[in-house]
């Protein structure tokens, strides 16, 4: 393996968020970086979407949705914290999903390196119909966990529209010499 392109001096823990819309392969980046770098993964969508199954009997995005807009009311990176619980300040580790402009925030100030995930909507919505994840792209598209960072500025962007193969080599790239 090559040397890591962010972190030359290695005095920097290997923090890496990722933000992008739902299904444009998030879940798959960082799989792929968590192997590549051995840190564990983040899931700020894990708690939400239990919650939502014992709730509602579902994972569909209208009821994580729903639960985002109550629970984010109380704190705006409630999911996040709860994620990062048992954290210290020594670990390395990816944040699965960034949504909103909060848990953005707290992701720079815990030293994350930015990654925006992209694909087409077409792709996007075609992968979650293949994982049975019902998503309307006029309704479910729109709300603010799916569009809040859009302008963002970020450390990175990777395109996913191909292969896991052509992923791979996308990030090897990205992030090795």
């Amino acid at each position: 393996m090559g040397k890591i392109h962010w972190n030359e001096e290695m005095d920097e823990v290997f923090r890496i968020a990722l933000i992008g819309k739902s299904g444009s392969g998030k879940s798959a980046v960082a799989e792929i970086l968590s192997q590549k770098f051995d840190v564990p993964i983040i899931k700020t969508g894990a708690v939400c979407r239990k919650v939502s199954k014992i709730l509602f009997g579902n994972e569909d995005k209208r009821s994580t949705q729903m639960l985002d807009d109550a629970l984010t009311q109380i704190d705006g990176s409630i999911f996040l914290k709860s994620a990062l619980r048992g954290v210290t300040d020594m670990d390395g580790y990816i944040i699965d999903s960034i949504r909103f402009s909060s848990d953005l925030s707290l992701a720079k100030y815990n030293g994350c390196k930015i990654l925006r995930i992209l694909a087409q909507d077409s792709i996007r919505v075609q992968r979650l119909q293949e994982r049975g994840q019902v998503f309307s792209l006029e309704s479910d598209g729109n709300h603010r966990s799916e569009v809040e960072l859009d302008g963002v500025s970020v450390d990175n962007e990777i395109v996913n529209e191909n292969s896991i193969a052509h992923l791979k080599c996308s990030i090897v790239s990205m992030y090795y010499r």
